[in-house]
C-alpha cells in the first residue's frame, strides 16, 4: 500500500468517526481513553483496562490495514503510529495507550513530546519481570521489529541472572488477526518454531506482543509442558489506572463504553473484536 493510499484510508476512518455527545476540549473526566494497536492484539490490553477502570469510555483503534508492524522499517512504524493517533486529536482523549510493543519501541518518546499535556503510555515485553520472579530459562516471543529495537536490547542488558531466548513469531499475529485459518495448522507452525529449542525447558514465556495472550493455549500445547506466561499488559493497565487516579481523571459510570474503529474495511471487524473481548454483540 502506498503512502498516499494509507493517508486516504485514515482520512476515510476520520470522516466516519463521530464525536462523543457533549464532547469539548477540557479537563473533563468524561473524555475517552484512546487505545491504539497495529490490529487486534491491543484488545488484550483493553480487557485489562476495562477490569481496572470499569465505567470508563474507551476508543480503540486498530490499524489492521497495515498490520503486521513487526517487519516494517522503524521510520514507517513511527509514521503510521503518529498518523493514527493524530487523527483523534479532535476527540481530545484524556490518555493515550499504545498497546503495541513494536509501536512503543519506535514511537513512545515522539508521542510523549507531541502530547505533553496528557499521559501517554506504552508497553514493553516483561523480560525483566520474569527474571525478577525467579525464572532462569526465559523464552521471549515478540515481533522481529520489537526484538531488533534498541529499547528491547537495552532491557536484555539488565537481565543478568537468566538466559533469554528471543524468538520472532510473526505467525501468531496473523493467527490472531484472523488471517491464518485452522488451529491445528497454527499449532503445527508453533511446534516447528520451537523445535530448535527442544533441549531446553523454558520456565517462563514472555508474551512480547499484545496479540500473543490470545494464543496462550496454543503456545502451551505446542511447547508440550507447563510454564508461566508473563504478559506486560496486566501491569500496564494497573499503571494507567494508578496514573489517572493520581491526576483526578477517573470517570465511573454504570456502564463501560467502548468504540471500536479499524483502518481495514474487512467486513465483520467489530464483531470479531467483540468475540476476542468476550463481549456481547
Amino acid at each position: 500500500m502506498t503512502r498516499g493510499n494509507r493517508r486516504k484510508q485514515l482520512d476515510k476512518i476520520t470522516r466516519r468517526t463521530t464525536m462523543w455527545p457533549g464532547r469539548r476540549k477540557s479537563m473533563n473526566t468524561e473524555r475517552p481513553i484512546l487505545v491504539f494497536d497495529s490490529g487486534f492484539g491491543g484488545l488484550s490490553v483493553l480487557k485489562q483496562l476495562v477490569r481496572q477502570l470499569p465505567g470508563e469510555r474507551f476508543l480503540y483503534f486498530g490499524d489492521s490495514a497495515n498490520a503486521p508492524y513487526g517487519p516494517r522499517r522503524p521510520e514507517e512504524i513511527a509514521a503510521l503510529t503518529l498518523q493514527a493517533i493524530r487523527q483523534f486529536d479532535g476527540e481530545d482523549p484524556k490518555a493515550v495507550v499504545i498497546a503495541c510493543n513494536t509501536a512503543t519501541a519506535y514511537t513512545l518518546p515522539q508521542l510523549k513530546e507531541a502530547y505533553p499535556d496528557k499521559p501517554v503510555f506504552g508497553i514493553r515485553p516483561a523480560v525483566k519481570a520474569a527474571e525478577e520472579a525467579g525464572r532462569r530459562e526465559i523464552l521471549a516471543l515478540a515481533t522481529a521489529g520489537t526484538i531488533a529495537s534498541p529499547s528491547f536490547k537495552a532491557q536484555l542488558e539488565t537481565v543478568t541472572k537468566a538466559r533469554v531466548t528471543s524468538l520472532p513469531a510473526p505467525g501468531i499475529v496473523l493467527y490472531v488477526e484472523g488471517l491464518r485459518q485452522g488451529r491445528e495448522e497454527f499449532v503445527a507452525y508453533l511446534k516447528d518454531l520451537f523445535a530448535p529449542y527442544a533441549d531446553r525447558h523454558f520456565d517462563a514465556v514472555v508474551l512480547g506482543c499484545t496479540h500473543f495472550p490470545f494464543a496462550k493455549e496454543e503456545i502451551a500445547e505446542a511447547l508440550g509442558y507447563a510454564t508461566e506466561f508473563f504478559d506486560a499488559g496486566i501491569r500496564l493497565a494497573e499503571t494507567v489506572a494508578e496514573t489517572l487516579r493520581e491526576q483526578g481523571l477517573v470517570h465511573r459510570t454504570e456502564e463501560t463504553r467502548i468504540r471500536f474503529l479499524n483502518s481495514s474495511e474487512r467486513p465483520g471487524l467489530e464483531e470479531f473484536a467483540r468475540q476476542l473481548m468476550a463481549l456481547p454483540s
